[in-house]
């Protein structure tokens, strides 16, 4: 298949690291540290201005210093060298070679970039590489197939250097080439990838040589590196160019054995049980330690925590109620981590029967008066939980506003409040409204506790204002087709992880390829454009500060938490990486069994 590169502009916002400092060199580029050094894990108070003032700071590098004002980047300076990619936390052992690391998944993987879902992704990031990756340390933009980035003075294209010597599992050497088909492809419209939202902003993907791509935008964007590092993995053009696939037709050749350029190649698939991979001898930072990885099909979350106490599992991710359940456990170690991840509900806004209820604010603001968010945050995490006032958690430090609105818990409110809309209470008790009843199916996906329980709050939560909220439990497959491909469903209650950036448009954008919910303010959308066009610190953090509080007062979704995630790791696992198990993906192969 030869993708389309998209024509036309959509807005993409600056990210919290890229624009804080920018540099131009005699020729008229500007180096950018692979950490862009204001990274997230900056300051350890949350608030939003000791965030902007941490962001604002000059922050040296061993290779240089960036100055950290829009009049910089007007003006020449020391260019800033990438720095290596932060690893995983060193256990200061000596590592060996050898045996076999066992991952759950909760169904099975297609190892097809495009369509995300989490079994994918985990699996996809030992098999392939991007450009940049997270950095383990901070989620800063580290160097991956790319060794150094680049942005011109008029700040419309960015100059990837590519790493020498990287070869495909098949021996192919890796090129340019490779990342424009790639490229290309995640923008073509008629893939629908998750990234189309990421990439429609370029106007031109090419290849200046073998080893240098050139990607161009009509306006700045600057949150473009970090952007990549979204699971935005080179896939082999010799490979896939002359396939057929969309949107939902795959190329099952490729998915039955696919070829990456990562730290393990494919071993083999046993549907409804296992995926392996296993160790790439020729990988560009040396061979993985471990021999094999085994993602296993373990559906019931209960499950992965007594394989793992057994030693059938090296890792799982216990919810606080399993806690008790791997006490005494000295085969185990519990850590815990910030994340990308809010818990949410929410109507679909195009929904034929209630899009005309969900996509009025009055209606979302009066169901956030309904929901007993901190009632579920002490049931549900025995208050490990953050309350949500937004996307953005407090784990990414330089870019939370910790005093964005929430709306208290208040039923009497809320029903006053849809009574005002034009509802009435119906002879069941049930709120109505020309005729219609205020009566949907609320779907989450089962095997997830709590997830579960919080739907089952929630119902409880909106039947005593008179919503009736049908809570549906359906598997973790068919939930993320309803969501993600055929928007078929009427509520969701549900959790969402995004990149750890500000730049979340895709996300809330009119029409942005993840507003699953359809969420629209015209607003929202030229805030996204005015932060793009904002280099001055200070007022790029007011520009966003601006829009996640209109997200926060019209209840886009209604935000109830953010998890703290917990991981039971096996004590035979060494230099397990120190941060969310999904970035942890990327660096499997510095982990080793003792």
């Amino acid at each position: 298949m030869s993708p389309r590169l998209p024509h036309g502009w959509i807005s993409a916002t600056l990210d919290r690291r890229t624009l804080l400092r920018r540099t131009i060199v005699g020729a008229g580029l500007t180096a950018v540290s692979g950490s862009l050094l204001a990274a997230c894990g900056g300051s350890s108070d949350n608030t939003p201005e000791a965030a902007a003032s941490s962001a604002a700071s000059t922050t040296s590098s061993s290779a240089g210093t960036a100055a950290s004002s829009a009049a910089s980047a007007a003006t020449p300076s020391t260019s800033v060298a990438v720095t290596p990619a932060a690893s995983a936390a060193s256990s200061g052992k000596t590592p060996k070679k050898g045996g076999v690391l066992k991952i759950p998944v909760n169904t099975n993987v297609t190892p097809w970039p495009p369509i995300g879902q989490i079994q994918n992704l985990l699996v996809n990031k030992s098999l392939f590489n991007g450009l940049v990756r997270f950095s383990a340390e901070d989620w800063s933009p580290q160097p991956d197939l790319a060794e150094k980035w680049e942005i011109s003075s008029d700040k419309l294209t960015w100059t990837f250097t590519l790493r020498q010597g990287v070869t495909w599992h098949d021996g192919k050497p890796f090129t340019a080439d490779d990342v424009v088909w790639s490229l290309k492809m995640y923008a073509d419209p008629q893939v629908n990838s998750i990234l189309l939202g990421n990439l429609t902003p370029l106007t031109a993907i090419e290849a200046a040589d073998q080893y240098t791509v050139k990607l161009t935008s009509k306006e700045p964007y600057s949150s473009l590196p970090e952007l990549l590092c979204y699971l935005t993995f080179m896939l082999p053009k010799h490979l896939l160019e002359n396939e057929k696939f969309d949107r939902s037709n795959f190329p099952q050749s490729f998915i039955q054995k696919p070829v990456g350029t990562g730290p393990f190649k494919f071993g083999e698939h046993q549907p409804g049980d296992h995926f392996t991979v296993v160790a790439n001898e020729d990988y560009y930072e040396g061979r993985p330690y471990v021999d094999q990885v085994i993602y296993r099909i373990v559906k019931d979350q209960n499950s992965t925590i007594s394989q793992v106490k057994t030693g059938e599992l090296d890792v799982a991710w216990p919810t606080v109620a399993q806690l008790p359940g791997l006490e005494g456990s000295s085969n185990i170690r519990i850590a815990e981590q910030g994340l990308m991840d809010y818990r949410f509900f929410s109507g679909y806004q195009k929904n034929p029967k209630f899009g005309p209820w969900f996509s009025d604010k009055r209606v979302r603001v009066a169901m956030a008066h309904a929901i007993d968010a901190n009632g579920i945050i002490q049931q549900v995490t025995k208050g490990k939980g953050k309350r949500s006032n937004g996307p953005i958690p407090p784990a990414l430090k330089n870019w939370y506003f910790s005093d964005l609105p929430t709306y208290d818990y208040n039923p009497d409110t809320a029903q006053k409040q849809l009574m005002d809309f034009g509802f009435k209470k119906g002879s069941d008790g049930v709120l109505e409204k020309d005729g219609q009843k205020f009566s949907f199916t609320m779907y989450s996906d089962t095997g997830q506790p709590e997830r579960e329980q919080t739907a089952l709050i929630l119902q409880q939560n909106f039947k005593d204002i008179g919503i009736d909220a049908k809570y549906q439990g359906i598997e973790f497959a068919e939930l993320q087709k309803a969501y993600r491909v055929t928007h078929d469903f009427e509520a969701m209650a549900y959790y969402y992880v995004t990149p750890a950036t500000p730049d979340l448009h895709s996300y809330w954008q009119t029409n942005g390829s993840t507003n699953e919910w359809a969420y629209s303010n015209t607003e929202v959308d030229k805030l996204f454009l005015d932060g793009l066009a904002e280099f001055d610190p200070d007022k790029r953090k007011a520009i966003y500060k601006q829009l996640y509080t209109i997200i926060a007062e019209e209840q886009a979704v209604n935000y109830i938490y953010h998890p703290t995630e917990l991981q039971a790791v096996s004590t035979k696992l060494q230099d397990w990486p120190d941060t969310d198990y999904r970035d942890a993906m990327l660096y499997l192969n510095k982990v080793w069994i003792e």
